[in-house]
C-alpha cells in the first residue's frame, strides 16, 4: 500500500489552506525520521522543492489573504533557511512564523491526483 509522501501531505494540506514553516515540519513525520535537526534539514529541503517546482509560493498572509514575496525564488529560500536557522535553529517554528505557502494550480493538481488515488483503495 502507497502512502503519502511529505510532499504529497503538504500539497493536500494546501488545498485547504496556507501552510508556514511549522506544518511543513509537521509533514515531514511522513519520512519517519525521528531526529529534530535531520527533520529540520527535510523540511527546508521540501520548502525549497516545492517553491522550484512551482508547487507552492512562498510569502505573507493578513486579513485580506496571501501575498507573494518579491523575491526571485532563490532569495526567498535563501531567506527562509536564513530565518529558519537563525531564529528557531533548536525548535519547530511558531504558526505563522518564517513563511507562508499557498498551493499553485500545478500543486493543486498534485494534491487532488493524491486525494483520487486515496479514494480508489478505499
Amino acid at each position: 500500500m502507497e502512502e503519502r509522501t511529505p510532499k504529497e501531505d503538504l500539497l493536500v494540506g494546501g488545498l485547504d489552506d496556507w501552510a508556514d514553516a511549522g506544518w511543513v515540519y509537521g509533514s515531514t513525520r511522513l519520512a519517519g525520521i525521528t531526529d529534530q535537526s535531520n527533520r529540520r534539514a527535510l523540511a527546508i529541503g521540501l520548502v525549497a522543492e516545492v517553491i522550484v517546482q512551482g508547487l507552492m509560493i512562498p510569502g505573507d498572509v493578513d486579513d485580506t489573504g496571501h501575498h507573494p514575496w518579491p523575491h526571485s525564488t532563490g532569495d526567498a529560500i535563501e531567506r527562509i533557511v536564513r530565518e529558519w536557522l537563525n531564529d528557531w535553529p533548536d525548535e519547530v517554528p511558531a504558526p505563522g512564523a518564517i513563511v507562508w505557502l499557498a498551493n499553485t494550480p500545478a500543486g493543486d493538481e498534485l494534491a487532488r491526483e493524491v486525494l483520487s488515488r486515496e479514494s480508489t483503495r478505499s
